[in-house]
């Protein structure tokens, strides 16, 4: 039987693998949570779901997916699947482009930032700081934001974000970037940068739209 194979592996894992889980400047992606599965013969394990289909589903299990026909559940779980929408973790991905502006003999950085598997009738918001330094302070001035930008986004998405650094004695020299994304609770989600150090200008940038934590706000 299925259910026994699995609880017999499990047992024979619990005694020889232990976990060690990386530290992230990032919160948890939220997607699906594991909960506990019964069979039509009332066994009983605890499992992640990953894919349904009409007569199937794909149940992780200990770090291993399992192909099920839905006859071997039980019928709650199989009710519970007829109307249950898979929870994806949200995904965030950026891209650096740049370009030469000729006519206005600049550069222009463009960053692509891609969000995947939002929650319907959800809002993310999303902070950017491009970081740079005077052409005429290169050798002994410092690192500073030339721009900082705000915008929320409702739904999954590739959205584009562009600067313009100006080649002249005057303009400045383009560094690096920084992102925030949290959620309308004022929660971070994640904080990434093209160098770690850049990290810190999140902290020291003044914002008007970010949201804030109702402790917060009190």
């Amino acid at each position: 039987m299925f259910f026994e194979r699995v609880a017999i592996r499990f047992l024979l894992l619990q005694v020889l693998i232990f976990a060690v889980l990386p530290v992230s400047a990032e919160s948890e992606p939220e997607g699906e949570k594991p909960r506990i599965w019964t069979s039509v013969d009332g066994r009983k394990l605890t499992g992640t779901l990953e894919e349904k289909g009409e007569d199937w589903v794909k149940i992780k299990i200990r770090g291993k997916v399992y192909n099920l026909k839905l006859e071997k559940l039980s019928k709650k779980d199989q009710d519970y699947l007829k109307t249950h929408k898979i929870r994806k973790p949200l995904e965030i991905r950026t891209e650096l482009k740049s370009y030469k502006d000729n006519d206005l003999k600049r550069t222009v950085m463009t960053l692509d930032v891609e969000f995947a598997n939002m929650e319907e009738n959800s809002e993310l918001y999303l902070l950017l700081v491009w970081i740079s330094k005077k052409k005429s302070e290169l050798t002994s001035g410092s690192v500073s934001i030339k721009e900082k930008l705000e915008c929320f986004y409702d739904r999954d998405g590739v959205y584009s974000h562009e600067a313009g650094f100006y080649d002249d004695k005057n303009g400045d020299d383009f560094r690096g970037w920084a992102i925030r994304v949290m959620d309308t609770k004022g929660t971070v989600i994640a904080e990434r940068a093209s160098a770690s150090s850049y990290l810190r200008y999140l902290e020291t940038v003044v914002t008007r739209s970010a949201p804030v934590p109702p402790e917060e706000e009190k």
